[in-house]
């Protein structure tokens, strides 16, 4: 399974802050040609939710899930912030 670190968490949880999500909704990792997206999502049936500090902040499906089973979500700093950072 994807590991979330604390600092990728607390980054997930201001995301949905800025975007104004509501409490059942949370970022979801879909894949793209290039790479990988995030999105405001609600949550389904057979999602993989990962939560941090009591609330949901992550959801991949089974898919996903499989495919990033052995990846980690972290925080990495950048000139213009900090920025999510799969490894």
């Amino acid at each position: 399974m994807l590991t979330v670190t604390r600092g990728a968490g607390a980054r997930l949880l201001r995301k949905l802050a800025r975007k104004g999500a509501a409490d059942e909704m949370a970022m979801r990792f879909t894949r793209r040609t290039n790479g990988w997206r995030l999105r405001v999502d609600h949550a389904r049936p057979a999602d993989t939710a990962i939560t941090h500090q009591g609330r949901l902040v992550l959801l991949l499906d089974e898919q996903v899930s499989e495919a990033m089973a052995d990846m980690t979500l972290d925080v990495r700093k950048t000139k213009a912030g900090p920025r999510l950072a799969l490894r």
